[in-house]
């Protein structure tokens, strides 16, 4: 988890191998890991070979999972049999298209400081609600650490968008983990410079996850107000005087600017995790077909959209938040509309809905999900909408919630091919 299943080296084609699941082909970049020949043993995750293993390691896991590996599988396909809503034509596009793989993230939230003010989200700057909270390296370390510990091979660097975080710094958490664990990293630290996000890749970061959030370029100016004025005028209280200039975009472009960062990290070679808010005032279904059209555009790895959430101490508190019903209607039609696609269960929709929701997410087409790992002192601290999903269970009582729930539906861990 990602409690992965490993696989072997079945051929190399450039940066791309075909990696085998008891028969099964996947295909993963091999960016990450040197020297590989056919044959070998390895973890994938996210589309990237993250490390080799020895045989006796390989045995010892294939064993655990051999003997349900083929059940999940048929019960996968039983349960994708014979579409007759658009809930089950969509899960059966995606079991056909992506069999029963289900990746499961891990997700560390290191700071809620924020710059922005976005009036949706409840750390922006002008929750003086809020105790702030910021992780030093050697804390977010010892968060990996244990995350390793439990079993998972790819994890989310997430923050507010916290000029603290220099890009040195930002460099060296990236740098310090790859030298402690073959992890895939997934940074999502907002609108920062495409330099900024550069030299995380460089030092071994492979995926972002930053949203769009809307499309519709109206929608977005009322929900995302000016940064670069709120700058100007010195309205960052929250931020404790740290210089906002660094490593940060001028943000007086707003929509534009957000989709050419994307474009940009896509470009300079992330696998790009994207997409929107369902449920935002003024928000029309068109807008919401358009949105999905966009995250598709944007080539995206991985389809991130999940509900509003109102929170009590943002301008949208007294909006409501979208029904199941269109949440699951909208993970269905992005599912018809790319079946190649990762489509994640958010957890806004956990939240929302608990794991029921999330398994009713999962049977509409959805394939992925994240856990948090944020140490538990932080965890409901990073107040982006209330009491959210999963901030008081002990991490490991939420992996094996989260196994039982995946077996239930027969799901395995295997690795998601890359669109290579």
């Amino acid at each position: 988890m990602c409690y992965a299943i490993p696989g072997k080296i079945a051929a190399i084609e450039g940066r791309v191998a075909t990696v085998d699941y008891f028969g099964e082909k996947r295909k993963a970049y091999v960016d990450l890991v040197e020297d590989l020949v056919i044959g070998e043993n390895v973890y994938a995750q996210g589309g990237f070979v993250i490390r080799k293993i020895s045989d006796e390691e390989a045995k010892e896991t294939l064993k655990i999972w051999e003997d349900i590996f083929f059940k999940l599988k048929e019960q996968d396909k039983k349960l994708a049999n014979d579409p007759k809503t658009l809930y089950d034509r969509a899960n059966a596009i995606r079991q056909k298209h992506q069999d029963n793989s289900c990746c499961v993230h891990g997700i560390i939230e290191f700071s809620n400081y924020c710059a922005e003010d976005c009036h949706y989200c409840g750390i922006r700057k002008s929750n003086k609600e809020l105790t702030r909270y910021r992780m030093d390296i050697p804390e977010i370390l010892n968060a990996v650490d244990e995350a390793v510990a439990l079993g998972f091979q790819a994890l989310v660097l997430q923050s507010g968008e916290d000029p603290f975080y220099t890009d040195d710094k930002l460099a060296q958490i990236v740098r310090d983990i790859r030298a402690r664990h073959p992890v895939l990293i997934f940074v999502s630290v907002g609108e920062r410079s495409a330099d900024t996000y550069k030299r995380m890749y460089d030092e071994g970061a492979r995926g972002a996850l930053l949203r769009f959030e809307t499309s519709n370029p109206d929608i977005y100016a009322k929900i995302k107000p000016d940064l670069r004025h709120s700058r100007e005028n010195g309205n960052l209280e929250c931020m404790n005087e740290v210089p906002t200039s660094v490593g940060m975009t001028d943000g007086d472009d707003g929509l534009s600017a957000r989709l050419k960062l994307i474009n940009d990290l896509r470009e300079m070679g992330y696998l790009i995790v994207t997409g929107f808010l369902i449920g935002l005032p003024d928000q029309k279904h068109e807008d919401i077909m358009q949105d999905i059209k966009m995250t598709s555009k944007l080539g995206a790895e991985m389809f991130s959209f999940g509900p509003f959430v109102p929170h009590p101490q943002t301008p949208l508190a007294s909006e409501k938040a979208p029904s199941l019903k269109k949440t699951l209607d909208i993970i269905a039609n992005a599912r018809v509309m790319n079946p190649e696609a990762k489509i994640l269960v958010t957890t806004a929709l956990e939240t929302l809905w608990g794991l029921d929701g999330a398994k009713q997410g999962l049977m509409a087409g959805a394939n992925s999900l994240m856990i948090n790992v944020t140490p538990m002192k932080y965890r409901r601290l990073y107040d982006i909408y209330p009491n959210r999903f999963g901030t008081d269970l002990d991490t490991q009582e939420h992996v094996n919630k989260v196994i039982e729930l995946l077996r239930s539906i027969g799901r395995a861990p295997t690795d998601l091919s890359v669109n290579a």
